[in-house]
């Protein structure tokens, strides 16, 4: 039996078509391609469950969705979680197999996703290819001739690329894809032979409809140079020119790093960027590529394209960038240098740290007790998220915007040192703080820079966290440093499991906001405690306290608050959501949330057994609908999701920052799979234009929804149908 397997035209198909045509085809199987974007496919983008993905996870969902109902009996969907052993993926690349599964309401069977992850399982993507050729019905031998069929066929489009063919041509030359049409867009252009410009930005974008055929347009003026005709031996040298640069996401490395190469060598005159609008990667390396075409005198265009980029408009934008000119250096080469390696700093230190919820009352004890002064880190108030605004990336996540505008503030406190937390991941929080260095010294101010990033795996990285400490406790002996880490560790874990007590209090008191005020007490003295006997001591007093607030019977709502942890975490960001939730006067409300300072710490650095076991719980529960990680807590917001309904939750409140990428892909999930759980599922999206007023009517309406859905579930022959599920 022949089989037919569908490959979306979008996403990983502009990187990695010729291997999975090459390695279908020699299955024996018919390969079929979605046609290009068109009006019908446009049309098709409201399968995506969500408004919020870029546009290409939007047409994505489109291409499947045609072949779907074209009768394919398989879509080839590769999760490209890692192709490189340094670093990962985007995460949309990462979970879009489990998006399209669950948001078409696939059966898992009919989704052929074999997972590349070069840095945590190297070469498994073999097996996987092999398991799936089975499922094909080929044997090992053909199977293996499949692979190697699939990555000759890889490595010929790489080398065609580097020849200076756009990859529509390759694609067409090298697989049999339609040929590109040639189109005149301007009667009026004239070519200029001395001027190259580079276009770059991911092929899918470059390439596809929503692009408005960019490269083709600004060909008809000058020489076009795409990341992909940049080789690796010149892009992948000037990425490492940022620290820890080979570990940024690989296909954004690419696009980096060629834009390095290409100014750095003085091989171009102009630089256009295409970014997705609300793309996170693209937002990262913005800033570098930014900054550095401004070093070299190169004229610089960021356009941010949508399903709503009008032709017109962007066109205008094209043709006056055209017309520009720059100062090109007479030696480019002489001004090559490496951004931002941490160095030591000199002078009296004074060190300054962003928040994240109460998380610098334990940083605070570290440094306190290593004889370190350190400037308060400030709320989180609208001048700090005004502060951060004026120098972000427009589409970077709200947490970086606020962390931002906080470092602004401790700086004209006098700080001359900041701590930023590091490690690079598949979501954007590892990128935040050379990102923020890039933008503050831009902008002429003065500081050292600490990365502090996870001692695990011990072999590997406790030398560059050892040196972290050393640098913001001013050499302090180990000693000293473990003995305020002990402390500062107390604290966190005092004030979390605090909170969780107050959560519960909130529902059941007789006298609305009791416990908050004694919270606000102990939180107080909690920072103020001289050690881990007084931190004890505190902790016990105030749980006498909270114990003897008089309660009225009740049998609360209860709802879970799941999303990624800044938002979770921070009360400005989210507006108080979870003292906002219980301060009905006519309905009782117990929030939970699983997300801490101290459950990471616990899971990720101590594995505590009780973190490690429940987080298998939440991983196995997410399994069946997103069985990767994505980055962040994209992954466990699925398993707490689906956990929350089998232990008889209310509903599930999701907080995610706009353009979070891990949580978006979460968000696509859940939105489908809130309905199929029959579990009331609100999203909310958080950033700096969320208004009071619209929050709030959101949040009563959710919880009338869920008493409402409660007080028909008691009734006789109650159903459990009938709710609004969505976000």
């Amino acid at each position: 039996m022949s089989y037919r397997v569908g490959i979306p035209r979008g996403l990983s198909y502009y990187y990695l078509f010729p291997f999975m045509q090459g390695f279908l085809t020699a299955l024996g199987v018919e390969v079929v391609v979605s046609l290009p974007t068109d009006a019908v496919t446009l049309a098709a983008m409201n399968a995506c469950p969500t408004d919020e993905p870029c546009v290409s996870v939007k047409l994505y969902f489109a291409h499947a969705k045609r072949l779907v109902e074209s009768g394919v009996d398989y879509l080839f969907i590769p999760v490209l979680s890692s192709v490189e052993k340094d670093n990962y993926c985007c995460p949309k690349l990462i979970g879009a197999a489990a998006m399209i599964r669950n948001g078409l309401g696939l059966a898992p069977e009919q989704v052929l996703a074999p997972e590349w992850n070069e840095r945590e399982k190297p070469g498994a993507w073999r097996e996987n290819l092999l398991e799936i050729a089975a499922r094909l019905g080929a044997g090992p031998e053909r199977a293996a001739a499949a692979i190697r069929a699939g990555l000759e066929k890889q490595a010929a489009c790489e080398r065609m690329a580097r020849q200076g063919l756009t990859l529509p041509l390759v694609y067409h030359r090298l697989c049999g894809t339609e040929k590109p049409r040639r189109q005149q867009f301007d009667p009026e252009a004239r070519y200029d032979e001395g001027e190259t410009i580079a276009v770059l930005g991911h092929p899918y974008l470059l390439y596809d409809g929503a692009g408005h055929q960019i490269v083709e347009r600004l060909a008809e003026y000058a020489r076009v140079i795409t990341p992909e005709m940049v080789p690796p031996e010149d892009y992948r040298p000037e990425v490492a020119t940022i620290f820890e640069g080979t570990r940024m996401w690989a296909y954004e490395a690419r696009i980096l790093g060629a834009g390095f190469s290409l100014l750095r060598k003085g091989q171009v005159t102009k630089m256009v960027l295409v970014e997705a609008f609300e793309c996170g990667p693209a937002s990262v390396i913005e800033s570098y590529l930014e900054a550095e075409a401004e070093r070299f005198g190169v004229p610089f265009l960021l356009l941010t394209v949508d399903e709503h980029t009008g032709e017109a408009g962007l066109v205008t934008r094209l043709e006056a960038f055209v017309d520009t000119s720059g100062s090109r250096p007479v030696n480019p080469a002489g001004k090559k240098q490496a951004f931002f390696f941490p160095a030591s700093r000199g002078g009296e230190l004074k060190v300054g740290a962003p928040g994240m919820g109460l998380l610098d009352i334990a940083l605070e004890a570290v440094l306190q007790e290593c004889r370190v002064e350190m400037v308060p880190t400030p709320p989180v108030t609208k001048r700090t998220v005004e502060l951060g605004k004026e120098l972000a990336p427009e589409f970077i996540c709200y947490p970086l915007v606020t962390t931002l505008g906080q470092i602004r503030e401790v700086l004209e406190q006098g700080a001359n040192t900041i701590v930023m937390v590091g490690g690079k991941g598949r979501c954007r929080l590892g990128w935040y703080a050379q990102v923020q260095e890039l933008l503050l010294k831009r902008l002429g101010r003065d500081f050292h820079l600490v990365i502090i990033d996870s001692p695990l795996p011990w072999r590997e990285r406790w030398p560059a966290f050892r040196q972290a400490l050393k640098e913001i406790t001013n050499n302090a002996p180990l000693w000293r440093i473990i003995q305020g880490i002990y402390l500062g560790y107390h604290k966190m874990a005092a004030l979390d499991q605090g909170e969780a007590m107050v959560r519960r209090k909130r529902a059941y008191e007789s006298q609305r906001g009791a416990a908050d005020k004694a919270w606000r007490r102990f939180v107080g003295r909690v920072k103020t405690a001289a050690g881990v006997r007084s931190v004890k001591r505190v902790f016990n007093e105030f749980r006498e306290e909270l114990a003897a607030i008089p309660e009225v019977p009740a049998s609360p709502l209860r709802v879970k608050i799941i999303g990624e942890i800044y938002t979770v975490l921070e009360g400005f960001v989210n507006q108080e959501i979870e003292q906002f939730l219980a301060s009905r006067e006519d309905l009782r409300v117990e929030v939970v949330r699983e997300i801490t300072a101290t459950q990471w710490f616990n899971l990720n650095v101590l594995h505590r057994r009780y973190e490690v076991e429940r987080h298998r719980a939440i991983v196995t529960a997410a399994a069946p609908y997103l069985d990767v990680s994505v980055g962040g807590h994209g992954q466990e917001s699925v398993g707490e999701a689906v956990l929350a309904a089998r232990e008889g939750y209310d509903g599930v409140i999701q907080l995610l920052p706009f353009t979070c990428m891990p949580e978006i892909v979460a968000q696509n999930i859940l939105v489908p799979l809130s309905e199929k759980l029959d579990l009331p599922f609100l999203s909310l999206i958080i950033n700096e234009q969320n208004g009071t007023a619209g929050w709030e009517t959101r949040l009563e309406a959710f919880l009338e929804v869920l008493a409402e859905r409660r007080e028909k579930l008691a009734a006789p022959g109650g159903e459990k149908h009938g709710v609004l599920f969505g976000y």
